[in-house]
């Protein structure tokens, strides 16, 4: 029995593979990416060792509460230190609304500067918030013009944890899967 291939066959199969192709991509680009930091290498918790004034007998008590003081420290110091530049950036912004020696464009553009910030702060806030209410421990959300971090603070994220995280983003700052990055933070 011998085996016919028509040009019609042909074409078939390979509308079918493009078609599996592209569903394939399609999905492919719909996700968020997750990357894991890289866990602490002894010398890291040497050096935390030595900045801390108790005592401890039991090394594991040690390492554990050096790496608790890591894990809260970052997403502490990042909002303290967030906190501190947008006060500064406001600042600068009221003093060129209330400059009387400004000109008007640069008063409203100043003003328009000022809004935008506050508008970006509740978002940031917000999206934190409401990641917290999720059942992460903390979370912070990274702003730029294109794109959205988060870092979350979680020890193994599932792809349900990945969807809930992606829901609360695009819903509340409209931006698509495909812009936001989840980075874990254990």
């Amino acid at each position: 029995m011998s085996f016919v291939v028509r040009k019609r066959t042909i074409l078939i199969i390979l509308f079918a593979l493009v078609l599996l192709l592209s569903i394939y991509m399609m999905f492919l680009g719909n996700f968020p990416k997750v990357t894991y930091e890289k866990q602490l290498n002894p010398s890291d918790l040497e050096t935390d060792l030595e900045k801390t004034s108790t005592i401890h007998t039991n090394t594991d008590d040690v390492n554990t509460e050096i790496i608790k003081n890591l894990e809260s420290d970052f997403f502490i110091d990042y909002k303290l230190e967030r906190d501190r530049l947008r006060s500064q950036e406001a600042d600068y912004l009221r003093e060129l609304i209330n400059n009387p020696n400004a000109s008007n464009d640069s008063k409203e553009k100043a003003q328009h500067d000022l809004i935008t910030l506050s508008q970006k702060i509740e978002k940031e806030m917000i999206v934190e918030n409401l990641i917290k209410a999720k059942g992460f421990e903390d979370a912070v959300i990274f702003f730029s013009d294109e794109f959205i971090n988060i870092v979350v603070k979680a020890d193994g994220l599932l792809p349900k944890d990945i969807a809930q995280i992606t829901d609360v983003v695009t819903k509340t700052t409209g931006v698509t899967v495909d812009k936001i990055t989840i980075i874990e933070r254990k």
